[in-house]
C-alpha cells in the first residue's frame, strides 16, 4: 500500500506537487536533477521515514562551533544560543522534523561536512564565527542551509541589528553624562563585535561634544580582561563607561570592578548587548540591548523549512530589530543625586525599554 501523498513527496524533495506528478507519470519536461530528488523522496517515504501526523520528516542538524559550546554557561536555557535553540526546536518539532546537535572545530575547515551529509537533510549553522566557506560549500552542494548570527552572502542568514543596537546603547551612555567611553570585546575580528564597534563609533560622532574614546580586546574567554582593566584604570579618568560587545564580557568587567572596589555606576558605567538572563540579575542590573533570541531561532527554522520546500528560492538576510534596556549600571545621574543609590540598591529598579518592532528581511 502506498505510504505517501504527492504533497509529502513535494515537501521532502523541495519541488511543486505538479513537478512530482510529471515525474511519477513520466510526462517529461523535468530536469534530471529534479527527477532524481523526486524519486529519492519517494524512496525515503516508502522506507517509512515519516513523522507523526502523516507529514514527511527531515533530519535537521544544528551545528555549533566548539568554542561557543565551551564558553556558553547555560547551553540549553539561559544564555544566547541556548535560547536560539529553543526557538529552532519549537518550530521544527511542530512540523514533525527530527533535530540533532553537532559541534565542530572551525579551524578544521569544511571537511567534516562531507561524511556528515549522509546523516542530515538540512543544516542550521549557528554562531558569529561560523566560517563563510563552510556555509557556502554546504549550500553549494544542495543542502538547505540557514546561518544564525552571521550574514553570509549568498546563503540564507538571520542576524540582529548589531550596528543600530550598539549605536543606541552608546548614545544612552553618553547622554547619562560619561565623558570617557571604552568599547571592549573579545576580538575585533568577530563580525558581530565589529558591527557593534561601528555602531559605537556612530554614536560617538553624533554626540556633539568632546568624548575621550578607548578600545580594547580581552581575548577569547576574557583571559586578558584583568590586564586590560588595570591599564584602563591607570590611564583613564573616572568616571568612565564601558560599552561591551556582549553581556558575558560586561559581566566579566563587572566582576573585576567589584574586586577593585569600584562603584557601579558612579565610577564605572557598564553596558552590554544581548540581554541574557544573567544581565537582569546582576547587581546593579546591566544596561543592555535586548535580542529576541527565541524568535531568532524560530525565524531561522521557518526559513529553513521554506528552503526545504522550494530549493530555488533566492537567499535572504533577515535582520531583527533590537531593544534598548536601561538598568542601574548606567544610571549616573540618579547615583549623583541620591547618595543611597549604590550598586546594589539600583538592582531592583524597573527596566525602561525603548523598542523597535518586528524582524525585517533585507
Amino acid at each position: 500500500m502506498k505510504r505517501w501523498t504527492t504533497r509529502q513527496v513535494a515537501r521532502l524533495a523541495g519541488v511543486s506537487p505538479a513537478t512530482v506528478s510529471r515525474v511519477l507519470n513520466q510526462q517529461g519536461g523535468v530536469s534530471p536533477e529534479l527527477a532524481r530528488r523526486v524519486w529519492e523522496a519517494v524512496r525515503q517515504l516508502e522506507e517509512g521515514r515519516e513523522a507523526g501526523g502523516g507529514r514527511a520528516g527531515c533530519r535537521v542538524a544544528v551545528a555549533i562551533p566548539r568554542r561557543i559550546e565551551a564558553y556558553d554557561p547555560e547551553p540549553v536555557g539561559g544564555s544566547f544560543y541556548g535560547q536560539v535553540l529553543l526557538g529552532v526546536e519549537e518550530v521544527l518539532r511542530a512540523e514533525g522534523h527530527d533535530l540533532s546537535l553537532v559541534t565542530y572545530d572551525p579551524a578544521e575547515g569544511p571537511g567534516w561536512l562531507e561524511p556528515f551529509r549522509d546523516r542530515c537533510d538540512a543544516l542550521i549553522l549557528m554562531g558569529a564565527d561560523t566560517p563563510e566557506e563552510l556555509a557556502r560549500e554546504a549550500a553549494g552542494k544542495g543542502l538547505p542551509v540557514v546561518v544564525v548570527d552571521r550574514q553570509v552572502r549568498g546563503v540564507d542568514s538571520v542576524v540582529s541589528d548589531n550596528v543600530g543596537g550598539a549605536e543606541e546603547v552608546t548614545a544612552h551612555v553618553l547622554a547619562a553624562g560619561y565623558r570617557t567611553v571604552v568599547y571592549i570585546c573579545e576580538t575585533f575580528q568577530d563580525p558581530s563585535f565589529a558591527a557593534r564597534r561601528e555602531g559605537f563609533e556612530r554614536a560617538v560622532r553624533a554626540a556633539g561634544r568632546p568624548v575621550a574614546v578607548r578600545y580594547a580586546e580581552v581575548g577569547r574567554g576574557w583571559l586578558d580582561a584583568p590586564g586590560v582593566m588595570e591599564e584602563l584604570l591607570t590611564t583613564a579618568e573616572l568616571p568612565m563607561a564601558v560599552v561591551a560587545g556582549n553581556d558575558l564580557t560586561a559581566l566579566q568587567i563587572l566582576a573585576i570592578a567589584r574586586a577593585r572596589g569600584l562603584r557601579v555606576p558612579e565610577d564605572l558605567g557598564l553596558a552590554g548587548f544581548d540581554d541574557i538572563a544573567l544581565a537582569a540579575r546582576a547587581g546593579p542590573g546591566l544596561t543592555t540591548v535586548r535580542v529576541d533570541k527565541v524568535e531568532m531561532g524560530r525565524l531561522a527554522a521557518r526559513r529553513l523549512l521554506d528552503r526545504i520546500r522550494e530549493r530555488e528560492l533566492l537567499p535572504v538576510t533577515i535582520t531583527m530589530h533590537v531593544a534598548l534596556v536601561v538598568r542601574g549600571s548606567t544610571d549616573l545621574g540618579a547615583s549623583r543625586s541620591d547618595p543611597q543609590s549604590d550598586s546594589m540598591g539600583a538592582a531592583g529598579r524597573a527596566d525602561h525599554t525603548s523598542q523597535q518592532t518586528e524582524g525585517k528581511s533585507q
